[in-house]
């Protein structure tokens, strides 16, 4: 049955439907393009070749794929939510003293901020640390 090449040319459009169907990058594609060679392969009249040629060049093009699939398909990764405030630079609202919490503003909020130094009002601090609903600041160089 797959001494034939209209078989592995069929096997090779239904892997490329699969790859365009599903979320995959490149893998299914990889699996296409041996399945195209197998179809070639079959010119030779040998039952075994067009196995070899489709697992050895499915193999290659799945290794070989990776690292440019993970180049396309992966972002760097950024701080999401509270995060992001970490090292940002927030407005002092109400004076923060080492035992009493203040005020701080950044991005248009209003956030509760601590620290272990006397900071005044109306200067601008750095954000270290978030626990729970509180900042903890310092002093802005």
């Amino acid at each position: 049955m797959f001494n034939n090449w209209l078989t592995w040319a069929v096997m090779s459009v239904i892997f490329f439907i699969i790859e365009i169907i599903s979320p995959t990058a490149f893998f299914f594609a990889c699996f296409g393009l041996g399945a195209v060679l197998a179809s070639v392969a079959t010119i030779f009249h040998i039952t075994w070749l067009p196995w070899i040629v489709f697992i050895i060049v499915s193999l290659l093009l799945v290794i070989f794929s990776r690292p440019l699939s993970n180049k396309m398909v992966k972002f760097p990764s950024r701080p999401a939510n509270i995060d992001a405030l970490i090292n940002q630079k927030g407005y002092v609202l109400e004076e923060i003293k080492p035992n009493k919490y203040g005020r701080v503003k950044i991005e248009g909020e209003e956030w509760l901020a601590e620290s272990s130094e006397e900071i005044p009002k109306n200067v601008w601090v750095k954000i270290k640390e978030i626990k729970g609903v509180r900042l903890i600041v310092t002093k802005e160089e």
